[in-house]
């Protein structure tokens, strides 16, 4: 197996754990704007196990109708790794994109364990800090945790109903399925995960037996069918399935949290989140405008605010597991909807429940990052956190 040398300077890799639709590409933007960071965007994505030269030449902004620069990068950092002799980057094996995606701690995976090895020693190899992202390692991040204890994990959540809006939109304005597709494809091909079966019962998801029973290539091609064929409702309970197993499992870890939306619209919690992710990587770093920011979240309609009080109790079945912060965060984005106007209400904290501390009330995750910054291994490389103002 492959290993990583030390970073430059000590500086550990960064692992951004996110959604689909969750501005994680913006933030992996603005940790990767250095020269000397490697930035690797979705890794995992099954498109690599056919990928060749000519593919990465044709990924530019103009491509997306976004126009978002960052995808025109996106696998550029991966084209020294592909052999002309071979298609597909080495190691890759495209059931990395949406098996075991639920693995715990203890779970023996030597193939993805080496082929993410490998990127790592791509980066440090020529000298450049690894930062990876990736839509598909939030119900692993422990799994991560345990492989890379090195690393600095990130998790990033946003609303999920802000999420929605925005894969509704990119399927209904440009035609473009896939971040309603994968959620659900994701649920069943790890349908036998505790948190995933439960999630799926509480929400009463639908998981068709193609897409649970075929082999990935075929379950993936049958997914499309699948959802067309799903009513709007239905859509969301998978979303929002997928959405609170996924919080679940990284709301258990001890990772570095990120609200995706506060970011947009919260100074001080954006400058205290860029003082903890300069100190991570040890560059500057810069977000700039989001193209969704100023987008309003449409109100749910009645069904799927019922699916969004189901996804609450079923939260509140592990609270016991995840740790306090975590849980008053993901609390918080799920009830927003239900009590305040879209973006920018803040739900009640549950029953029992002590406000934010640092003078942070209002963020869940604000404490908690102060905290974070004074682990153990950033006071052994000599690392002062950040004062809190």
């Amino acid at each position: 197996m492959m290993h990583f040398r030390p970073a430059p300077a000590g500086r550990p890799p960064i692992f951004l754990h996110t959604g689909w639709r969750s501005r994680g590409t913006w933030v992996w933007s603005a940790l990767c704007h250095e020269p000397e960071v490697m930035g690797f965007n979705e890794p995992l994505h099954e498109a690599l196990a056919s990928l060749a030269p000519p593919v990465i030449a044709a990924v530019h902004p103009d491509a997306w109708h976004g126009g978002d620069a960052a995808l025109a990068r996106s696998w550029n950092e991966v084209t020294g790794l592909l052999r002309p002799d071979l298609t597909g980057v080495p190691g890759f094996h495209a059931d990395f994109a949406t098996e075991h995606a639920f693995a715990g701690a203890d779970a023996v995976q030597p193939e993805l364990e080496a082929y993410l090895h490998g990127l790592l020693a791509h980066a440090t190899g020529v000298g450049r800090v690894p930062v990876v992202k990736s839509c598909r390692t939030l119900g692993r991040v422990a799994w991560m945790q345990a492989r890379f204890p090195e690393a600095v994990h990130v998790v990033l959540l946003r609303r999920p109903d802000a999420q929605w809006a925005s894969a509704r939109r990119e399927m209904e304005v440009h035609d473009n399925p896939y971040f309603i597709e994968m959620p659900l494809l994701m649920l069943a091909r790890n349908a036998e995960a505790p948190v995933v079966a439960r999630a799926c019962q509480v929400l009463r998801v639908p998981l068709p037996r193609p897409l649970c029973q075929a082999d990935r290539a075929r379950a993936a091609a049958a997914c499309r069918r699948v959802v067309a064929e799903l009513s709007r409702e239905d859509r969301y309970r998978g979303f929002l399935a997928f959405w609170v197993a996924s919080a679940v499992a990284a709301l258990a870890t001890d990772s570095l949290l990120v609200d995706a939306d506060m970011l947009v619209w919260s100074m001080p919690y954006r400058q205290e989140i860029a003082a903890a992710m300069a100190l991570c990587a040890g560059a500057a770093f810069r977000l700039g405008r989001t193209s969704d920011g100023n987008t309003p979240v449409p109100p749910l309609d009645p069904e799927e605010l019922t699916a969004q009080r189901a996804a609450l109790t079923l939260l509140q079945e592990y609270r016991a597991t995840l740790r306090p912060d975590g849980y008053v965060a993901a609390w918080n984005m799920l009830a927003a909807p239900l009590v305040g106007p879209a973006p920018l209400a803040m739900a009640p904290l549950p029953a029992g429940e002590p406000p934010g501390q640092d003078g942070h009330a209002a963020s869940p995750f604000a404490s908690w990052t102060l905290r974070w910054l004074h682990r153990p291994w950033l006071r052994r490389e000599g690392r002062a956190a950040p004062a809190a103002e």
